[in-house]
């Protein structure tokens, strides 16, 4: 899954951590969904299969700190909604 932080990004903008300090958020488009890969789970669930995703990509306050994972959506409009709902409402969009 590293390779996904090297994916042009379809959405990117910034928040603001702690309504201050202004981070980047990025959304990938991906045409693969990444499986839990735990053996416990359902086969359907734990592997990867070939579907249409979006990514969401944040990066934490810091000098070096790393894409951290957003969640996954299969629309970029559900994406947008979700990368919201997890970084807060202070999240601006570049056009």
């Amino acid at each position: 899954m590293k390779d996904i932080d090297e994916q042009v990004a379809v959405k990117q903008g910034h928040w603001f951590y702690g309504g201050l300090t202004l981070c980047p958020v990025r959304i990938v488009h991906l045409h693969k969904r990444f499986g839990s890969q735990d053996p416990e789970d359902p086969p359907e669930l734990a592997a990867d299969s070939s579907a249409e995703c979006f990514y969401i990509r944040y990066r934490p306050p810091g000098p070096h700190g790393q894409w951290q994972s957003g969640g996954m959506a299969m629309s970029l409009r559900e994406a947008m909604f979700l990368a919201q709902r997890k970084l807060g409402p202070v999240l601006q969009w570049e056009d």
